[in-house]
C-alpha cells in the first residue's frame, strides 16, 4: 500500500519500526502487538538502521505512559470524547480497546489519514479526519458535551510556536486535558542535524516554552521527565547512560510529557 508521504509524515514510520522493534524484545515496554504487522504492509518501510537508533526505549516509555494516562482518564470516564492529534499509524485506539460510550478521533494530514484508512478496518464509535491539528475549522465535528482527553505524541514539536498555540488553545476549550510531549529549546536546535532529519527534510519548530506561553489563564499542568521515565524502564549499560544524561545541565527536560487542563468539559 503506498501513499507519498512528505517530510514529518515519514516520521509517523520510524514510531511504527520503534514499536516493532520494543514488541520483539525480551523485555518490551510498550509491548503494540499491531506494529510489526501494519509495518509488514507498508510498501517502503523505514530503515531501521537510521530510524531506530537508541531512541527505541525513550519513544516507547512515552508510548507507555501516555496510554496509561489515557486509560486511566477513560477509567474515570464511561463517555468521553478522545482526540489523537497526529496519530499517525499508531495503533493507540486498537490498544487501548476503548468502550461504547467513548467517542474516538484519529486525526492527521491528508495522506496520513489516506494510507491509515488503506491499513486498519472501521471501528464502531471512532472517526478518521483528514485536516491540519493547525486548523480550528474541523473542531465543529467534535462533541463538546464530553469530557475530552486530547493526546498530542510526537506532535507539538513540529509546529511552530503560532501552531502550538492554535492546537493548545482548541484541544483545552471549552475544558477538557491535554496530554503532550515537547522537547527542550535546546533540542529544538539540533534536532535538525540528525541524519534521519535531513532524510526527511523535516526539524523541530518549537519547545515545552511554547506550550507553556500557550496555556489559557487558569489552566494546570503536570510535567514528567520522560528521560527518567526511560531509565526506569531500561537496564544495564543503556539505562546507567540515561541517568547519566539526565545529570548533565538540560537533560532530564530535553523531552517532558506535560499533562494540561482547564476544568471540567460538560457532561461530567
Amino acid at each position: 500500500m503506498t501513499v507519498e508521504l512528505r517530510q514529518e509524515q515519514r516520521t509517523m514510520l520510524w514510531t511504527l519500526a520503534m514499536h516493532a522493534h520494543d514488541a520483539a524484545s525480551a523485555h518490551p515496554i510498550l509491548g503494540d502487538g499491531f506494529a510489526a504487522d501494519l509495518l509488514d504492509r507498508v510498501d517502503e518501510p523505514p530503515d531501521h538502521g537510521v530510524s531506530l537508533g537508541g531512541s527505541t526505549p525513550l519513544v516507547c516509555t512515552r508510548a507507555k505512559l501516555i496510554d496509561d494516562a489515557a486509560r486511566a482518564f477513560l477509567a474515570a470516564h464511561d463517555e468521553a470524547v478522545v482526540l489523537h492529534l497526529g496519530c499517525g499509524l499508531d495503533s493507540r485506539v486498537l490498544r487501548l480497546d476503548p468502550g461504547p460510550g467513548v467517542r474516538w478521533f484519529d486525526v492527521d494530514q491528508e495522506p496520513v489519514i489516506e494510507l491509515r484508512r488503506q491499513l486498519y478496518d472501521e471501528r464502531e464509535g471512532a472517526t478518521t479526519i483528514a485536516a491540519s491539528v493547525t486548523d480550528p475549522t474541523w473542531w465543529s465535528e467534535v462533541p463538546d458535551d464530553l469530557p475530552r482527553l486530547v493526546l498530542a505524541e510526537g506532535l507539538l514539536m513540529y509546529l511552530d510556536p503560532e501552531g502550538v498555540h492554535t492546537a493548545v488553545t482548541s484541544a483545552l476549550s471549552p475544558g477538557g486535558t491535554l496530554v503532550a510531549d515537547t522537547v527542550a529549546p535546546w533540542v529544538t536546535r539540533v534536532a535538525g542535524w540528525q541524519p534521519a532529519m535531513w532524510a526527511a527534510d523535516t526539524g523541530f519548530g518549537s519547545s515545552t516554552a511554547d506550550l507553556v506561553a500557550a496555556l489559557p489563564p487558569g489552566a494546570r499542568r503536570e510535567e514528567t521527565s520522560l528521560v527518567d521515565a526511560t531509565a526506569t524502564r531500561t537496564g544495564g549499560v543503556l539505562s546507567t547512560a540515561v541517568r547519566l544524561f539526565a545529570l548533565v545541565p538540560g537533560g532530564r527536560d530535553a523531552m517532558v510529557l506535560s499533562t494540561s487542563s482547564t476544568g471540567s468539559s460538560s457532561g461530567g
